[in-house]
């Protein structure tokens, strides 16, 4: 298929649909956000999984990063809530609209969104790096493009640790990752810089998702310390392919280890290529980089010959399904994160359209593939379509695989959307009703300890499990997959197990792929 720069211009993907230029604006009364919103108002949860970790976040000032953070670090059960370091309070958040259509709250509450926040949230620098109760906790920088930076996949997250999180465009600061001049400024210089290995076009991961991939990789090595190897350097022989291969594989990694200029004053110009992509790619026109994308892919997939999971020749063995109906954004995130990490493919049905401003250009290079939308009428019942449905995944896929429902932890939100309502349209009441058939099916087989599995499990049985491939099935925000689709899948996978999280919902475009991969991939 070839790429034309044409359809840059006219916002159309090489598969030839619309696209959403941005976000949807406003939400809706029964949006599961406004749902979970409710729950700010009980504060930080009193467990914690982490009794020494602390996040410190120099840029999620918007509130879409900013509420996604919270989330993430309450579904890890960080010690206390994230520290804000550029702003003093919640007002200075940018674009925070109070959901004051949460039930069972007092409205006047949830319209005062510093006084909500206060409790899940603290806010300055001061705070984070002057707190006697820290004591020595040593500090951990999250960053790429820097000198210092080290693989998280290659090394153990200390613990206890305060992790710092970087500006979305900006990155860490520079005092946390350079050496203190004498003059001035605290001594406040990381004593690691770990950033997370990528394999797409993109740059960089969402700042919040990268947050969400240490914070994964910590509670692994605080908790289930067996539960993963580390990725020694791929020049230990154990490889397949030859000393070619891997140099090209190592090029493309090296940038992340090295810092690349950032100003007009350390360049010849003020950036080398306007486009968030990723250095190697630096001036190549679009069709250069889809194929020295797909080239470097290959590379992979034969140098990794023996790790990959999947029974089709050419795959690595992931495949991801997705609704996409309410929340756009959520699947502009997964496409972005389908770019960095060794995704074969993604697959959606509902709304047509795509936000492109959340792909940030990748769904040029892992174009998503359309399935239409979930349609039982017209003479087809929901039995009929879900079936067409899985011959046209295994089609893409080349053969049987395995499908997976992904638990995000919205459990609570699911029991709030299964109530039927006598008064409304009979369509709407069919929707509710196959609603109850899916929480009845999602209660019955996450209490299955054989049905369910956990990406804190062994190598092993991750590895065993997800022979032949998966196809992931990814939920909506707090609402479950049609009923015809989820009672086709024969694993449930949660990132903690059962037990652990403190019961905040994790966002569902975390990017689970990468560290299903590597899971099922290690030695």
């Amino acid at each position: 298929m070839m790429f034309s720069s044409r359809l840059l211009n006219l916002r159309r993907t090489v598969r030839e649909f619309r696209q959403a230029s941005a976000a949807p604006r406003g939400f809706l009364r029964d949006d599961p956000l406004t749902r979970w919103s409710e729950r700010l108002l009980n504060g930080w949860p009193n467990r914690c999984l982490h009794s020494h970790l602390f996040v410190g976040l120099e840029g999620c000032t918007s509130a879409f990063n900013a509420m996604n953070s919270i989330r993430t670090c309450m579904h890890f059960g960080t010690t206390f809530p994230p520290f804000f370091l550029s702003i003093k309070r919640a007002e200075d958040i940018r674009s925070l609209h109070p959901r004051c259509t949460a039930r069972k709250t007092n409205s006047e509450d949830l319209t005062r969104p510093g006084a909500t926040l206060s409790q899940v949230a603290r806010f300055g620098e001061d705070l984070f790096l002057d707190d006697p109760s820290f004591g020595q906790i040593p500090l951990v920088a999250l960053e790429n493009y820097t000198n210092r930076s080290e693989s998280i996949l290659s090394c153990r997250l200390s613990s206890p640790a305060r992790i710092v999180v970087g500006h979305e465009n900006n990155g860490v600061s520079g005092k946390y990752i350079d050496k203190m001049d004498v003059s001035g400024g605290k001594g406040c210089r990381a004593e690691r810089v770990v950033y997370v290995p990528q394999y797409g076009t993109i740059s960089s991961l969402n700042v919040v998702t990268s947050m969400g991939i240490a914070l994964f990789y910590a509670t692994l090595d605080a908790r289930y310390p067996s539960a993963r190897s580390l990725l020694r350097d791929t020049e230990d022989g154990r490889e397949n392919g030859s000393g070619h291969e891997l140099d090209e594989l190592h090029a493309y990694q090296r940038f992340f280890r090295q810092r690349i200029p950032r100003t007009a004053a350390e360049c010849n110009s003020s950036r080398v290529d306007q486009r968030p992509i990723h250095p190697l790619y630096y001036k190549k026109d679009a069709t250069g980089i889809l194929e020295m994308h797909r080239h470097l892919r290959q590379l992979m997939l034969r140098v990794c010959s023996h790790r990959r999971f999947s029974s089709s020749p050419g795959r690595f063995g992931l495949f991801v399904v997705y609704e996409n109906e309410r929340d756009q954004r959520s699947f502009a995130g997964i496409v972005r994160n389908a770019n960095a990490f060794l995704v074969d493919q993604v697959l959606y049905f509902g709304r047509k359209k795509i936000n492109v401003v959340g792909t940030v250009g990748t769904q040029h290079y892992t174009p998503p593939v359309y399935l239409g939308p979930f349609d039982a009428e017209g003479g087809s019942d929901a039995e009929t379509w879900a079936t067409k449905l899985l011959q046209r995944v295994e089609l893409e896929n080349g053969g049987n695989i395995s499908w997976w429902f992904l638990d995000c932890g919205h459990a609570f939100l699911y029991m709030d959307s299964t109530s039927v309502n006598e008064t409304a349209k009979e369509p709407e009441k069919m929707e509710t009703r196959g609603s109850v058939e899916a929480l009845n099916w999602y209660n019955t087989h996450r209490a299955d300890p054989d049905f369910t599995l956990s990406l804190c499990d062994t190598e092993e049985r991750i590895r065993k499990t997800a022979q032949g491939g998966v196809v992931l099935l990814v939920p909506q925000e707090g609402i479950l997959p049609p009923f015809c689709l989820l009672q086709r899948c024969q694993k449930i996978l949660t990132l903690l197990p059962y037990g652990e999280n403190t019961e905040a919902a994790l966002v569902c475009r975390f990017p689970w792929p990468q560290v299903l991969l590597f899971s099922a991939s290690a030695q």
